[in-house]
């Protein structure tokens, strides 16, 4: 006897965009630094195959939510130095440096990295957002992503803070006024990276 013959309707076709997660970017002017952070620890566990939303959702709530544990990114250091064992257990394999580099020095590893390696650059928020009238403690997190989905994954800025004066977006492409507005903080940053990936 012969097996029943398939029609379209019992297929679904799915493009590589319909399987890919989008991290979520929490905005908030107060902790910018834990905000961004905790985006690029997320997205990293992503791409190293360890996304656990629940979870991931309650480890980094104090980082995205309260400006002591997220409002600069010496905060950020010590909750992540506080926390990287916890981490660890979890399965997290990341780890943190504290550098003071030339942006374009830590773009370039960043984008070595194929979304394994992050940055986290404080920012001079009125220079990247010149038509803003306040001014807040900011941050940006540099990782590899796709701004489109149907285009290949490219070095991008994640802003939790891109105000409302400007229409500017959460995540865009590296802004020409990146290295100077990080070069107001003397080119600090903490890097982060999944183990084997330094």
């Amino acid at each position: 006897m012969a097996e029943p013959r398939r029609t379209d309707d019992d297929a679904v076709l799915q493009r590589p965009e319909d399987q890919r997660v989008t991290i979520p970017v929490f905005h908030t002017p107060t902790a910018c630094a834990g905000s961004a952070a905790a985006f690029l620890l997320r997205r990293i566990a992503y791409r190293a195959g360890a996304y656990a939303p629940g979870i991931q959702e309650y480890v980094f709530f104090d980082l995205t939510n309260h400006s002591i544990m997220g409002g600069t990114i010496d905060a950020v250091q010590s909750w992540f130095g506080g926390r990287v064992s916890d981490l660890q257990e979890l399965g997290y394999r990341l780890n943190a440096r504290r550098v003071a580099e030339p942006t374009p020095s830590v773009l370039e590893w960043v984008k070595g990295g194929v979304g394994y390696r992050g940055a986290l650059l404080p920012t001079n928020y009125k220079k990247l957002h010149p038509l803003e009238t306040e001014d807040i403690g900011h941050a940006v997190a540099i990782t590899v992503d796709r701004l489109d989905p149907r285009r290949d994954e490219e070095l991008i800025m994640v802003d939790p803070w891109p105000g409302t004066a400007n229409g500017a977006r959460d995540r865009a492409a590296i802004p020409a006024v990146l290295e100077s507005a990080h070069r107001d903080y003397k080119y600090n940053a903490i890097i982060f990276y999944w183990s084997g990936w330094s």
